[in-house]
């Protein structure tokens, strides 16, 4: 197959499947592993797919919001991964403030274990879920606003005023995008709310997987300093491990 078909043949699987297995695509394009592998880093190179192991995903357009359901399906094992490391940060009878993001609902077999706390989240099915497999001394809250389908997240000014009931403890947030200026939403609704919470919060973390870096939105709700630690699943540059180093934010991966 020609270089250009070939090149058109993964896009088009692409666009149909959003996800796929690398022998899948060899079966369909009927080349090698190492011909197939060159197509892929030429791809990624374009910034119009995504490779993780053993797979490759379907680039999104900059500053579109991910549906839930696809975020729930890809990069897995490094989200647990990431989860495994912030629940080191979570303990009994705290307050905590999670996300709707998919890397944040990693952390719900650790919150099952949580005694005599608070959580409170903007995340639809992440309260549903929370309701099931936590502790009956914990209690779930859920904010009040406007509902996002794509995120299955509720954001907006109406829940300002009941945040401000609480004394939050930890705050824990992922983003579409950071860079070493700042981190970054793709919607601006999300960006504002995530920046009001944590300014009620007494410590935030940041959970991005390492496709994250080097990802710049239109909506920047934060700078680093803002976290006490980000935490991610491959270790970064050294501009990044620099930056945190001199802002003194604890990078851990």
């Amino acid at each position: 197959m020609m270089k250009e078909l070939r090149r058109d043949h993964i896009l088009s699987l692409l666009k149909k499947h959003k996800k796929m297995e690398n022998s899948n695509l060899q079966k369909e394009l009927f080349c090698s592993p190492s011909t197939l592998r060159r197509e892929l880093l030429l791809l990624e190179k374009e910034g119009l797919i995504r490779r993780y192991r053993g797979g490759v995903v379907l680039e999104v357009e900059k500053n579109h919001v991910i549906s839930t359901r696809y975020r729930e399906n890809v990069m897995i094992l490094e989200k647990e991964h990431i989860a495994e490391i912030a629940s080191t940060f979570i303990g009994p009878g705290m307050s905590l403030f999670i996300d709707a993001s998919s890397t944040a609902k990693a952390l719900l077999p650790y919150l099952a274990n949580l005694s005599n706390g608070v959580i409170i989240t903007n995340g639809l099915k992440i309260a549903y879920e929370l309701l099931h497999v936590c502790q009956q001394d914990t209690k779930i809250y859920m904010i009040g606003g406007e509902a996002i389908k794509d995120a299955e997240s509720v954001v907006g000014d109406y829940g300002n005023s009941f945040l401000e009931l609480f004394h939050i403890d930890l705050c824990i947030l992922s983003s579409t995008g950071i860079d070493l200026t700042g981190v970054y939403e793709a919607n601006f609704a999300q960006a504002l709310f995530k920046k009001k919470v944590m300014n009620l919060a007494e410590q935030c973390l940041l959970l991005v997987d390492y496709t994250k870096f080097e990802k710049k939105h239109a909506y920047k709700f934060s700078d680093w300093s803002s976290f006490e630690c980000v935490i991610t699943n491959h270790q970064p540059t050294l501009e990044y491990l620099n930056l945190a180093r001199k802002l003194g934010v604890e990078l851990l991966y």
